[in-house]
C-alpha cells in the first residue's frame, strides 16, 4: 500500500504537515512525550546492563531512521496513476489529527512541570 500512497505531497499538501508532526513524535523528537520516555528508559537501563543499553540505543536509532524513510517515501515521488484529483481534506480530518498530536505534546509539558516541582 506504500506504493499506492506514494506522492502524497502532491495529492494532499495540507496533510503533509500533520504527517510530519506525527512522524517527529514517533521518532522521539524534543516536543514529544516519547523523548522523555526513551531518556528515562536509557537512564534506568544504564545501571542494569551496558549491553542492553547499547542494543536499545541501536533499536531506537533504527526505529527513527525507518520512520524518516517512511515519511520520505510516502510524501515524495510520483503519484499513483489511479489517483490524480486534488483533495484538500475536511475540517474533521484536521481536527482528528490535532486531537492525536496535541495530547502527545501536552503531556510532556505536564511531566516537565511535575519533575520541576519534585
Amino acid at each position: 500500500s506504500l506504493l499506492i500512497n506514494k506522492g502524497l505531497l502532491n495529492f494532499m499538501p495540507s496533510m503533509t504537515l500533520w504527517w510530519f508532526l506525527l512522524s517527529v513524535c514517533n521518532m522521539a523528537a524534543p516536543p514529544s512525550l516519547n523523548l522523555l520516555g526513551e531518556i528515562s528508559l536509557l537512564n534506568s537501563i544504564v545501571s542494569w546492563s551496558w549491553l542492553t543499553m547499547i542494543s536499545l540505543s541501536f533499536l531506537s536509532f533504527f526505529s527513527a531512521a525507518y520512520t524518516l524513510y517512511l515519511y520520505a517515501y510516502s510524501q515524495h515521488g510520483k503519484i499513483f496513476s489511479g489517483v490524480y484529483s486534488f483533495s484538500g481534506g475536511n475540517i474533521r480530518e484536521y481536527f482528528l489529527l490535532f486531537l492525536h498530536w496535541f495530547p502527545l505534546n501536552l503531556l510532556i509539558v505536564k511531566s516537565e512541570v511535575c519533575l520541576f516541582w519534585i
